[in-house]
């Protein structure tokens, strides 16, 4: 009982979490976007201006238009963009959506795959010229921004040797190229603190007495080693999850991604609030259930969880 108990606590504070976002978004974008200007063409008078105004509501005062959004967002009506005819906006992120999965599905795995094996073999051979690499990597992975080091790969990888195409997504090889780019951050992350975890871990006393069992040191290392070591990168990663999401926004814009990220961007240029406040519920909504998620898989990794009644 205690863990559904546990669990509806963490739901209700990611509720909170994202309706505390969509607010502070909503009441930003009405003080510093003008949509009508970008409706309507420059010669257009004062009475041209108005009607646009009254007909989007922007002429209510902003607590009645705070008021009909969380009434509307109540009945699970997001509401339709400023621009594209009235398009609805849910419609255009879940199309947009599936691009920023797949982006972030790679960084994550991009992430993992390097930095969990790296890290393991860094902490098991301390002081050795592999040791001495992977430190490297995550120095230049901690110090590189994602924007930059995206800019340097288009240039190299696709301009100059044409390996990859410069942008878009289609095929396989136009993954690749972004994936590294937002993922190289949480690979250093993940690496420094799978390392020292490992290094943590491999020197306690159950590690001495698995071994004078005549446990194989691979079953000691994989078994007793590894999984102890996990719990503080599982709790990194949960919160590297939120900076993939977040970090897509500027890779999507570099590598002309065709996710939600870039379509952030475009409806904050043109002040399309209604797209924008819903672009956000869904990243807030991700972030938050991903954290949850991480709380939930503690107690499948640290056996002391389970014991302690969550």
């Amino acid at each position: 009982m205690q863990f559904w108990n546990f669990l509806a606590i963490r739901l209700v504070q990611a509720f909170f979490v994202v309706f505390i976002v969509v607010s502070i978004v909503f009441f930003v974008s009405r003080v510093v976007g003008h949509p009508e200007t970008f409706l309507l063409p420059q010669d257009a008078t004062n009475e041209d201006i108005e009607l646009v105004k009254e007909k989007l509501g922007l002429n209510d005062p902003i607590v009645v238009q705070y008021g009909n959004y969380l009434w509307e967002l109540a009945r699970l009506d997001f509401g339709q963009s400023f621009r594209g005819g009235g398009t609805s906006t849910i419609s255009s992120i879940a199309d947009r959506s599936v691009n920023t999965f797949k982006l972030g599905a790679a960084a994550l795995i991009f992430a993992v795959g390097v930095a969990a094996p790296l890290g393991i073999i860094a902490a098991l051979k301390r002081g050795r010229v592999i040791d001495w690499v992977a430190r490297f990597l995550a120095v230049i992975g901690q110090a590189t921004p994602s924007f930059w080091l995206g800019l340097m790969m288009i240039f190299f990888f696709a301009v100059e040797l044409g390996w990859f195409p410069t942008g878009g997504s289609k095929g396989f090889k136009s993954l690749i190229l972004p994936a590294i780019s937002l993922g190289l951050l949480e690979m250093a992350a993940i690496m420094r603190l799978t390392r020292s975890g490992m290094i943590d871990v491999m020197d306690t006393d159950f590690i001495r007495t698995a071994r004078a069992k005549g446990l194989s040191e691979r079953v000691v290392v994989m078994r007793h080693g590894v999984r102890h070591a996990l719990l503080p990168v599982v709790t990194v990663l949960g919160i590297g999850l939120g900076r993939l999401i977040a970090g897509s926004v500027i890779i999507e814009v570099v590598f002309a991604w065709p996710g939600i990220g870039r379509l952030i961007i475009d409806s904050i240029i043109s002040s399309d609030f209604p797209m924008v406040q819903t672009a956000i519920i869904v990243l807030a909504a991700s972030i938050s259930l991903a954290n949850v998620v991480v709380d939930m898989s503690y107690r499948l990794i640290d056996p002391r969880i389970r014991a302690g009644g969550l």
